[in-house]
């Protein structure tokens, strides 16, 4: 059973980061405390290299793109939805980070802070890490799939809404680890219209077993 205290603890630092995020894509200092320090460390870089040649297109809301304000409630917060007319099936949420990088790709991005690593595959039985670790991976490739499902959900959203063509998705991931201190995993066109394809079978799955939602 999950401790109601460490959900808190990394449901708050998570809010941090990504408020802290925002702050920075928005040209403010961001001073973390030494708590959250060691899931900070790297991450201006990180976004920094990113970012470099390209432009932010969403960073929680709309980032000056007026045309999209619609998309923001009065709570300040931006939500994008889907909704398919044919099945009736749909959805809401709120995506981390869309943008344009220098190759004129728009990527959807998502942050993740971590007491363990993400990880793509299930770590080969050969790897040098002390069991700790290569247990922490083992969930990390369960976090990724996971994550990979929220994604796909939210391009297909954003496409909706917002008009445009998403052609990579993206987990950011900060950990207190030094090894895996800032993670980065990108997926291109074909692993996301598997990811979309997975992601539309689990709305289906919902509405037949909610048939009134």
């Amino acid at each position: 059973m999950l401790n109601p205290g460490v959900a808190d603890a990394a449901a708050t630092r998570g809010t941090w980061i990504h408020n802290s995020v925002e702050d920075y894509l928005r040209g403010l200092r961001v001073i973390p405390s030494e708590q959250y320090k060691p899931y900070w460390d790297g991450v201006p870089e990180v976004l920094d290299d990113l970012l470099s040649g390209g432009r932010v297109l969403w960073s929680e809301k709309p980032f000056n793109q007026p045309r999209w304000a619609k998309y923001v409630g009065d709570d300040g917060v931006g939500r994008i939805h889907y909704y398919d007319e044919k099945t009736g099936h749909g959805y809401a949420g709120c995506c981390d980070l869309i943008y344009m990088n220098s190759n004129a790709e728009i990527i959807l991005a998502d942050f993740k802070t971590s007491n363990g690593p993400y990880a793509a595959r299930f770590p080969n039985k050969n790897l040098n890490v002390d069991e700790k670790t290569k247990k922490a991976l083992i969930s990390g490739v369960f976090k990724t799939k996971k994550t990979k499902l929220q994604l796909a959900a939210y391009k297909a959203a954003a496409e909706a809404c917002l008009g445009i063509k998403i052609v990579k998705t993206q987990i950011i991931v900060t950990t207190a680890v030094k090894e895996f201190n800032t993670q980065i995993f990108t997926f291109g066109p074909e692993e996301v219209e598997k990811d979309e394809e997975s992601w539309f079978q689990v709305v289906k799955q919902y509405y037949e077993l909610n048939p009134t939602a």
